[in-house]
């Protein structure tokens, strides 16, 4: 939704004091926000402003008109001044407090918020709500411990409301506590077995799980079709909607158009899209963003999209009839079971042809969506079963990465003049499980001198770093050798590739983000392929790469080429330095980081799917 500036008020009498007109602008702006006319209640309520200065009850009903309008409209900055206004006069007023801390929150200034939250609650300590909003706000900044705390209070305020149990499984899924999490989240399904989000919190989860069980994740997704099939109502798509023609309408849904993984690996492939004349013929490309943050990578996508729609404050109903109108032949969720999914709009099957690509590394559970996007190494043929949807594989790599805007050039590996190897891992920490710490823990025991670097931007929150610490030791990692980093910058982070020789990575969640940025750097990634479409991820990158030694098989393979890089001689460490210094020139034109290529293979995609459903 594009922002629109406020219009000025009427300008009769304005400036002067003038009781009736101030009542009538105050009546008109009432009626403006009993019908949802946000801009007109703007109008009308700085109108009342103007002439009734002196009155400081109406100029007080005007203002709290005004700042939740000024929210629908999307200039939040200016309804925050209005409530802070409102504030200065009415310091102790609770549902105030409170509107002040979700028009913070709103702007992720978390920690202003939390202290009007925590206001709004001690002045009404019976207000479930206001405990819910404490709670997320410490949730937003990252203080874990008071989030469960707060969401531990809504609970004992009403045992049986759900959202407090999912406020606490959302906390302890931040903090890596991938078993607590997922036992609360049974708690939230026992009240409300249909609970969306709590569902998909869980099919992602599962996947941390070591060693993975494709049979429970098989039944999660059953769980989850079962409860997004209620109630819905899908449209009809007649057979007069699938005829052979070109260009085809794609629409995209996803809540990551930004800064983010699928950020990274669409935006090559949109600008080619573009770029290419032939290619841009055959497809219409519409973004449905359901994300409310913009950022710089944001503003370059929404260049290569021919139409762009902000939805993130959308009912369901109100998107499916959009993409309706829209024309959209082929629907992509870039999400699946991740955060800001729309999953329930493509239940509804609002286009004729509906895919999963990218943004998800399995099946959504879906029988409505028709495809998903592979390649012949993350399914083989064997674990099609595991999927609703059926598979379509692109001819190299199932997506392609963008050449990193901030990275430097490649530096030599340490262990060249150090003569020590140094492994690191820059993976979420809910991917570390036990089964990945104990693999290093042998490494590290049967390789003295090599260390271990472990970044990741958890680790700058308190309560994830002593936990991760805690871990950590529990397996029997000598924490001498261990060097723990939390975020840094996007250039610094690219740098700190000069610090490491090689990236170990997690299983059987792997790496994507970090493998494509590391190989960019010059950096190998040893992984662990293991079953499932996100345990192949790491193959399938290296292999496409040109770099299939630095794949294993078993957690022997992986534990003994990890120290075979340990006890590097010259030559070994020689030899890596080579294949360091030639990486990026050999990466850049591998299917990792082909744009055109890339581009070709999906274009060809959409259209061979489209084909296969307009002839079924």
């Amino acid at each position: 939704m594009v922002s629109k500036p406020v219009q000025s008020a009427p300008s009769f009498n304005a400036g002067l004091q003038n009781p009736m007109q101030a009542h009538l602008y105050f009546v008109q702006a009432k009626q403006a926000y009993a019908a949802q006319q946000w801009q007109q209640v703007c109008v009308f309520a700085q109108g009342c402003l103007n002439t009734a200065r002196q009155d400081q009850k109406l100029q007080i009903l005007a203002k709290e008109l005004l700042a939740p309008a000024l929210i629908k409209l999307d200039q939040v900055e200016q309804a925050l001044a209005v409530f802070v206004e409102l504030n200065q006069i009415k310091p102790n007023d609770s549902v105030l407090n409170n509107h002040i801390g979700l028009t913070l929150k709103h702007l992720q200034r978390y920690e202003e918020a939390t202290q009007y939250f925590q206001k709004a609650v001690d002045l009404a300590p019976k207000n479930i709500e206001f405990y819910m909003n404490l709670g997320f706000s410490c949730y937003g900044s990252g203080d874990f411990a008071q989030a469960k705390a707060s969401f531990q209070m809504a609970e004992n305020l009403d045992p049986r409301y759900t959202e407090p149990k999912f406020g606490r499984a959302l906390s302890f899924q931040a903090e890596g506590r991938i078993d607590d999490a997922m036992a609360v989240y049974e708690q939230v399904l026992e009240l409300e077995p249909t609970y969306l989000m709590a569902l998909s919190n869980m099919i992602f989860l599962h996947y941390c799980t070591y060693p993975f069980d494709i049979q429970s994740q098989m039944d999660y997704l059953q769980r989850f079709g079962a409860a997004v099939g209620n109630g819905m109502n899908p449209s009809s798509n007649t057979k007069s909607q699938l005829q052979s023609r070109s260009p085809l309408r794609i629409g995209f849904i996803s809540a990551d158009l930004s800064t983010h993984p699928v950020g990274y690996f669409l935006e090559s492939t949109m600008e080619q899209l573009n770029l290419d004349s032939e290619l841009s013929a055959k497809l219409v490309l519409v973004a449905y963003a359901n994300q409310s943050i913009e950022d710089e990578t944001t503003h370059r996508l929404q260049s290569q999209f021919d139409l762009w729609r902000r939805v993130d404050t959308w009912s369901d109903d109100s998107l499916v009839e959009q993409i309706k109108q829209d024309k959209i032949d082929i629907l992509i969720d870039l999400s699946g079971h991740t955060r800001g999914n729309r999953l329930s709009v493509f239940a509804k099957k609002p286009a004729p042809l509906q895919v999963s690509w990218l943004g998800y590394f399995g099946s959504t559970g879906l029988p409505s969506i028709d495809y998903v996007l592979a390649d012949s190494i993350c399914v083989p043929q064997h674990e099609e079963s595991w999927f609703k949807e059926k598979v379509w594989r692109l001819p190299h790599l199932r997506y392609c990465f963008s050449v990193p805007h901030a990275a430097p050039e490649v530096s030599m590996p340490p262990c060249v003049n150090n003569q020590v190897i140094v492994f690191a891992c820059y993976q979420m920490v809910h991917k570390i499980n036990q089964g990945v710490m104990q693999c290093w823990m042998r490494i590290l025991e049967a390789c003295p001198t090599a260390r271990l670097r472990i970044q990741s931007k958890d680790l700058d929150k308190i309560d994830v770093k002593e936990n991760f610490i805690s871990r950590l030791k529990s397996v029997g990692l000598d924490l001498q050798r261990i060097e723990i980093i939390g975020y840094m910058p996007r250039i610094d982070y690219f740098s700190s590739y000069s610090e490491v020789d090689i990236l170990l990575d997690t299983f059987p969640f792997p790496g994507g983000t970090t493998t494509a940025e590391a190989l960019w750097m010059g950096v190998p990634t040893l992984t662990l392929s293991s079953t499932g479409m996100l345990g192949r991820q790491g193959e399938a990158l290296m292999v496409n790469a040109g770099l299939p030694d630095w794949v294993a098989y078993s957690e022997e393979e992986y534990v003994q080429k990890a120290i075979d890089w340990g006890h590097a001689d010259l030559q070994q460490r020689q030899e890596l330095a080579t294949l360091r210094a030639g990486m990026r020139e050999q990466v850049k034109d591998s299917p990792v980081f082909n744009a055109k290529q890339f581009a070709g293979d999906f274009v060809a995609a959409m259209h061979g799917m489209w084909q296969a459903q307009c002839e079924s």
